[in-house]
């Protein structure tokens, strides 16, 4: 590397900054301060608390709370009766949730030549539930014990007629699958 002399450099070229020849500016104690006084007047604005009608955002990992707020009674339209005045309830947010069965739901029971047989084992049923709690379709999708067309058979008959609790997502009924499992054991 060849060695630059300042008397060799042309006059139109700036020093280096690192020159002890160069002279040094130096940042006034104003602008900092102005600078510091920003950055504190940024941070408590936001960390301040959220006005009654702003909304926050949840932080990273958080799930936010559905936002609860009182609903003043809407004004009725010309031609219509305005029924109860009274502020209406929030309503709460429904979860998610698998279909359930109804109570109701008659029990298989044993067939009484596989009883008499002595056939004992599990079925294991699939079954489509629509939006409606309505059984679209059923299927045996695994079997334990002995096989038998009489256990598959009482199983998918008395399934077909159930009724379900449709399954919610976001507060919708929406079709799903239900998987019952059936024992039949002759001591039962």
């Amino acid at each position: 590397m060849s060695a630059i002399h300042t008397h060799d450099m042309p006059a139109s070229q700036p020093l280096e900054h690192g020159d002890p020849a160069t002279p040094r500016s130096s940042t006034s104690p104003w602008l900092w301060a102005a600078l510091i006084l920003a950055l504190l007047a940024a941070a408590l604005l936001w960390l301040r608390p959220a006005g009654p009608g702003e909304t926050t955002v949840p932080a990273i990992g958080e799930q936010a709370a559905p936002a609860i707020t009182p609903q003043a009674p809407m004004a009725a339209e010309p031609g219509t009766s305005t029924g109860n005045t009274a502020a209406r309830k929030p309503v709460p947010a429904l979860r998610n949730r698998d279909a359930r069965p109804l109570a109701g739901n008659a029990k298989p029971s044993y067939p009484p030549a596989a009883l008499r047989s002595g056939v004992e084992g599990g079925v294991v049923a699939r079954l489509d539930i629509d939006a409606q709690g309505q059984v679209t379709a059923a299927s045996i999708v695994s079997r334990h014990g002995q096989r038998s067309r009489d256990l598959d058979r009482a199983v998918l008959d008395s399934v077909r007629g159930w009724k379900f609790e449709p399954a919610l997502r976001d507060g919708h009924s929406v079709a799903s699958v239900v998987q019952v499992p059936v024992d039949f054991r002759a001591n039962q």
